[in-house]
């Protein structure tokens, strides 16, 4: 039997007598046919040659046995075993042939909505081929639903040796690089042995495609104001993504105008619809002054981050108003010169305000200085009262608020509350704490918020000054306000100067006594470019007054003071009673500090010293007698200064401060004078 042909086989030997019959004692021999590894053994592939002719063998055939074939000798029954060894060839023809491996396992899909393809969850593969043999298992698609695109981690092997498998995905992108559909495709190759089950996975998810919607985002500039004059066309832009739909309307306050400016358009593949809004001519609705307030209101697909202002307000107006910027003062302050600003009404500056700078040269006769009153009004006219209504009013000339300490007779409001000078109520009067009155008539609800304006709309900030003292006894104003849009009529801003300049009478050297009382009293004095000395006979009279002379203006440095003491002129200063910027007044209870000086300060003698010794000693010069005129003087207070203190500054103050009832009495000694030798 042959050995070439992948398998092996078995070798039968029987030991017979000479002479028995063969097949009286074997009747049949069998031979194993083994397949070699790799290969199978099939009973249909073999039979014996048909040539093959032996006289001991009746018959041949072969039986499957499990992997293996048995070929199975019949024995001719008339054989007799021969003297010697008999040996029987068999002429077998067949082979083994090459043994199939076979793969046997799961395929799962985890598959979201919203996709098609291969989605069923679990099913069986199977296939079989050679060793090292690679072959196609399947293949899977999968595509997303229209409006949506896909997510997956690919197709995994969760079971089994994943290098028998080879796995190629083919995705498909749409035009925005988004995944619509994919294929896995499996190929196998096949391992020495066969494999059952191997489980195979895929998850694929789908998400919907983000598509922006088409919002309308912006529109061009419209002029903040028109003329009144003629009526005005202007071109205006609507801006927005294609297929976005927008209706814009115009609507007048006063004279009954409105229009349909876009009906309900949609935008194109341009971006942009372009149109034109129609301001009618309003001056021929009035005699002369006419104001109107348009508002233009965009509806449809408009952008949820649309920032620009919607709707949108115009004004149109008649009038050119002006912004006047002036001074007022109760004393004799004089050299500020109106500075008037014009423009059309409601106009506004759309590259930043419009700066308007102040010089004015203020002079008086009196000695002016630097003395700005602190938290006090300084400029008329500028921003807003707010009172809230604390009750309803229906049809009534008054109206009940919480507060109406700020609020100012002629200011205007409106229930809009719009600052742009278009007002329809004006406040006639103050009646009390929580009630003002109105023109006209009103209804209005509860807990409602008024802006009451004095400026006819007319909107200035940043509003800023400076004030320098000259040698000359004049006052450098400089001031900064900006326009930021022009009202409906014309306004004046006016600084009020005695807020922030003070006129200091001046006391001139051989003067006579000046007399006073109670409160804060200074008078101006002019130093001498070569230095000198500046002296003061004073009387505190009965309740104690304090007498300083400060270098500068009021709060200029402090150079001497009445004392209780000898050597007290030149201070320790109190610095809390008739002191800049408090300028507290004392009570005569608080008249203990030392610089006051009367003669109430103690019930006997002695009172304040008169420090005429010391004066000489510090000056050169003697005071004959502290009566003058019939006035006897209780203490002489003096500084001494220097041509540097001149330049420095050429003034200086006397600054007298006394109780409510007090009275006082001031000398200038004109060192040498009759009373100053």
């Amino acid at each position: 039997m042959p050995s070439i042909n992948n398998y092996t086989f078995t070798n039968v030997q029987f030991v017979i007598p000479e002479g028995d019959n063969v097949s009286a004692l074997y009747p049949t021999a069998e031979i194993t046919i083994v397949p070699n590894e790799g290969y199978t053994a099939v009973a249909t592939d073999f039979l014996i040659d048909p040539s093959f002719s032996d006289n001991a063998v009746q018959d041949v055939f072969f039986t499957q046995i499990g992997l293996n074939v048995l070929c199975n000798v019949i024995f001719n029954a008339n054989f007799v075993m021969p003297s010697g060894n008999y040996t029987i060839p068999l002429c077998v023809v067949g082979e083994s042939k090459v043994s199939l491996i076979t793969i046997d396992g799961t395929f799962i899909a985890d598959v979201e909505p919203n996709i098609s393809g291969d989605v069923s969850e679990s099913v069986p593969y199977t296939n079989s081929g050679n060793v090292g043999e690679i072959e196609l298992l399947f293949t899977k698609n999968y595509t997303a639903n229209t409006g949506y695109y896909l997510t997956s981690t690919g197709l995994q092997v969760v079971t089994g040796n994943a290098s028998n498998y080879n796995i190629a995905q083919g995705p498909t992108y749409d035009g925005d690089n988004n995944l619509i559909g994919i294929s896995y495709t499996v190929n196998y190759s096949y391992p020495n042995q066969s494999i059952d089950g191997d489980v195979l996975r895929v998850e694929v998810g789908a998400k919907e495609i983000f598509v922006a919607p088409q919002y309308i985002t912006s529109y061009s500039a419209l002029p903040s104001t028109v003329s009144g004059f003629g009526g005005q066309s202007v071109n205006w832009q609507v801006f927005g993504g294609e297929g976005a739909v927008v209706s814009a309307t115009i609507v007048g306050s006063n004279y009954g105008y409105s229009a349909t400016i876009i009906n309900n358009e949609t935008i194109g593949n341009t971006g942009v619809i372009t149109t034109s809004v129609i301001f009618p001519d309003i001056y021929g609705s009035c005699n002369g002054y006419c104001n109107e307030v348009y508002t233009i209101t965009l509806t449809g697909d408009l952008d949820p981050a649309f920032s620009q202002s919607n709707p949108i307000t115009i004004y149109q107006a008649t009038v050119s108003p002006k912004i006047e910027f002036t001074a007022i003062t109760a004393g004799n302050i004089t050299g500020f010169t109106p500075v008037v600003k014009t423009s059309s009404a409601f106009s506004d500056f759309q590259n930043g305000p419009q700066v308007v700078n102040i010089e004015w040269t203020l002079t008086s006769p009196n000695t002016l200085v630097v003395d700005q009153v602190i938290d006090a009004v300084t400029l008329t006219n500028v921003g807003s009262v707010v009172v809230n209504t604390t009750a309803a009013s229906t049809n009534s000339p008054t109206i009940t608020v919480d507060d109406t300490s700020n609020v100012v007779v002629g200011s205007k409001f409106s229930l809009s509350g719009t600052d742009r000078g278009v007002y329809d109520y004006e406040i006639t009067g103050v009646n009390s704490p929580t009630e003002i009155s109105v023109s006209p008539n009103i209804t209005i609800a509860n807990d409602f918020a008024i802006f009451a304006y004095t400026n006819n709309g007319n909107k200035i900030d940043n509003v800023s000054f400076s004030m320098t003292e000259n040698l000359d006894g004049s006052i450098t104003f400089n001031a900064e306000a900006s326009i930021y849009y022009f009202g409906a009529a014309d306004t004046t801003f006016t600084f009020l100067l005695d807020n922030l300049v003070k006129e200091i009478p001046s006391i001139a050297c051989a003067s006579s006594a000046v007399s006073g009382g109670e409160g804060i009293t200074d008078y101006s004095l002019s130093l001498d470019p070569t230095g000198g000395v500046i002296a003061f006979l004073v009387n505190g009279q009965g309740l104690p007054d304090k007498f300083e002379i400060l270098h500068g203006g009021a709060s200029g440095d402090k150079k001497a003071t009445s004392s209780m003491s000898a050597s007290g002129n030149f201070g320790p200063f109190d610095n809390v009673f008739g002191t800049e910027p408090s300028n507290l007044i004392p009570t005569s209870a608080q008249l203990n500090p030392n610089q006051f000086i009367g003669s109430y300060k103690y019930a006997t003698l002695p009172f304040a010293p008169s420090r005429t010794a010391e004066f000489l000693l510090d000056t050169g010069f003697t005071i004959p007698s502290m009566t003058v005129s019939g006035t006897t003087y209780q203490q002489v207070v003096w500084w001494k200064y220097t041509a540097a203190d001149y330049t420095n500054n050429p003034n200086a103050t006397i600054r007298i401060t006394g109780p409510s009832g007090t009275g006082w009495d001031i000398l200038r000694l004109c060192c040498p004078d009759g009373n100053c030798t």
